[in-house]
């Protein structure tokens, strides 16, 4: 996708096996270290090719549903009842084992590249580039494979002989001290975020802080539980927050929604967004295509591309308790600004496409929205955008700073609660200025539309306010969807609707709640280590919703089989401490992506095939 530095590479130049299973038979598409990577473009084509199994990796959007536990579940049951995203696997299920031998294929991939990188005649400085990208990319894939595995192999070498086929599972304390051990070296190899700050899908040195952060995070809690590793986080995600050695500082978008909305643009914006995999316009023999916002985002079953609307699938449905989280869970608006972008507060259904808002009272049906698909603008497919998918934000960094700082400090510092205000901050549209209209309610429908009106937004003190006018076939306004919310708003301004062969139509407009509610911490918040943890955990899942993040969170919090449990109780019971609701009657199928979960799922299985293949693989994990 966009001025892509790695583009999918052709089958010719993959130069490693295209096998997919790790520790297969001879490979079948093989080009020999003695005739290849003999000039500086045949390193980076190899280069590319490792970078290449990201977007084939987080193309599997069966997996997306399973990695945000207890936020989302999968509404259709035969989709449900059968993959790692209804959390009902079997030990030979393929999405497992091809990411499996996707990853491997990665790690096989670095390896290669690595020990020959000293080949070529060229620029020192672009060979060390090359050699951290690889290193840290090596790394990324082997952490993948503990976090979902645990003891896997740990493969430093590439592999040149079907003869070696039995790798011996590694303790992860080892493997993830390798992976420490290469991101470290990487860090100091590969660019600065300045450097890198048109393509966002290149490993920078920003990347490989924040990531470390990540990783020694996941060490320190289950299974790992290396506790000395909370101060190498708090010291790698503070590297991210502190100005770069050439001075580039990230920062916070201050408007939360136009993150995703530049990722569906097509647009950069790393100073947040510090690490995306990048995908393709989805044409061509050879491209890599986005799920983003075809599977993941509101429910369309028709194409409506004059509006702007395409094919999306809507897979991901919202458990009511995820929706609670956030302030205001009864009400139409909600201080803060996360809930109805992260959650889509709307369906969208008919030619031309109508946007119906929810029912306040709807729970168990609202899809995930991060990634509104009427965003990407460029070729349109019903599966495939061609939207980027985040791995690393600016927030996300904030959020494991102040976690580690607590937890190495035994209480959360000033510093670590400034970090977690900012994120709020952010949220509540406190850094934006006074208010923005949040929404056009329709007072009268009118009749006798036949055309969409003009809809104009004045007065209030502020500007900027643009929308989408929807009418009904009945020839009555069923929507006016804010599409950018303006801003500096004092006092709601007035609608006006004119034109389009109809009359009575009226509208008022909602300003945002920013200046009137109250982002920061409470005292009781950051009382004691053990209450900011606790709001840590439900931050972080406000936050980074959808971001393929929580499974792994709640792992190493050793909360994932109570939270997911908890949610399948809310199913048929409600919580009537919290006053959620329980499901309606036909949403009981629900239950069983939550009360699936048991002690096993911490950890996937082996697949039957690679132990087949690898006697060292075994035993299987436990309880598979």
């Amino acid at each position: 996708m966009k001025r892509k530095y790695y583009l999918l590479i052709i089958s010719t130049l993959l130069i490693l096996s295209s096998c997919t299973k790790f520790l297969d038979t001879t490979p079948t598409s093989f080009l020999s270290p003695t005739n290849y990577y003999t000039t500086e473009t045949q390193l980076k084509s190899a280069l590319a090719g490792v970078y290449n199994l990201l977007a084939k990796i987080w193309q599997t959007n069966a997996l997306n549903c399973g990695w945000d536990a207890d936020h989302a579940f999968s509404y259709l049951t035969s989709v449900g009842s059968d993959n790692p995203s209804g959390w009902n696997v079997s030990a030979s299920d393929p999405y497992v084992s091809d990411i499996w031998g996707w990853l491997y294929s990665g790690i096989n991939r670095a390896n290669f590249l690595l020990e020959s990188i000293d080949k070529p005649v060229m620029d020192e400085n672009e060979r060390n580039v090359i050699k951290g990208e690889a290193l840290f990319l090596r790394a990324f894939y082997h952490f993948l494979l503990v976090e979902n595995w645990g003891d896997v192999p740990l493969m430093t070498k590439h592999i040149t002989s079907p003869t070696e086929t039995n790798a011996p599972r590694i303790p992860a304390k080892e493997v993830y001290t390798q992976i420490i051990r290469d991101m470290t070296e990487a860090e100091g190899l590969v660019k600065t975020a300045s450097q890198v700050a048109g393509n966002p899908e290149r490993v920078s040195k920003s990347v490989v802080r924040g990531i470390l952060a990540r990783v020694c995070l996941q060490m320190a809690g289950n299974p790992v539980k290396d506790v000395s590793k909370y101060a190498e986080a708090r010291k790698w995600a503070k590297k991210v927050i502190d100005p770069d050695v050439d001075g580039f500082q990230h920062a916070l978008n201050p408007s939360f929604q136009d993150v995703f909305i530049k990722m569906c643009k097509d647009e950069y914006d790393i100073k947040e967004s510090i690490w995306e995999i990048g995908f393709q316009d989805p044409i061509g023999p050879y491209s890599l295509g986005s799920r983003n916002g075809s599977y993941n985002s509101y429910q369309y079953r028709n194409d409506d591309l004059a509006n702007g609307y395409a094919y999306s699938y809507g897979f991901h449905r919202v458990p009511a308790r995820y929706f609670f989280t956030f302030p205001n869970p009864t009400s139409a608006t909600s201080p803060d600004e996360r809930r109805d972008w992260t959650i889509c507060p709307y369906t969208v259904a008919g030619i031309p496409a109508v946007e119906t808002p929810f029912a306040t009272n709807a729970y168990y049906t609202r899809t995930s929205g991060k990634w509104k698909r009427e965003y990407w603008t460029k070729t349109q497919d019903k599966n495939w955008t061609g939207i980027n998918f985040p791995l690393l934000r600016f927030s996300d960094v904030l959020l494991m700073f102040a976690e580690a700082d607590n937890q190495v400090n035994g209480s959360p510092s000033q510093e670590a609660v400034d970090a977690v205000n900012k994120v709020r901050r952010r949220a509540f549209g406190k850094d934006l200025p006074y208010e923005s209209v949040k929404w056009i309610n329709i007072t009268n429908a009118g009749s006798g539309y036949t055309s969409k009106p003009t809809v104009t937004v004045t007065g209030g003190g502020g500007n900027g306010v643009e929308v989408k006018v929807f009418v009904a076939t009945t020839g009555r306004l069923s929507r006016i969807k804010v599409w950018n919310e303006g801003g500096s708003y004092t006092s709601a301004p007035i609608v006006t609707i004119t034109g389009g062969g109809g009359t009575g139509a009226t509208a008022a407009a909602v300003l945002s709640q920013r200046q009137v509610s109250n982002a920061n911490l409470t005292g009781a918040q950051t009382a004691s280590k053990e209450a900011f943890q606790t709001m840590i955990v439900e931050e972080r899942g406000r936050e980074l919703g959808f971001e393929g993040l929580r499974k792994a969170d709640l792992v190493r919090w050793g909360l994932l089989v109570t939270y997911m449990h908890r949610v399948g109780n809310d199913i048929p019971n409600g919580d009537a401490i919290t006053g959620i609701p329980k499901a309606a009657s036909g949403q009981q199928y629900a239950l069983k992506y939550f009360n699936n979960v048991s002690d096993r799922d911490v950890l996937w299985p082996f697949s039957p095939a690679e132990m087949a293949l690898n006697s060292a693989l075994r035993p299987q994990n436990p309880g598979w």
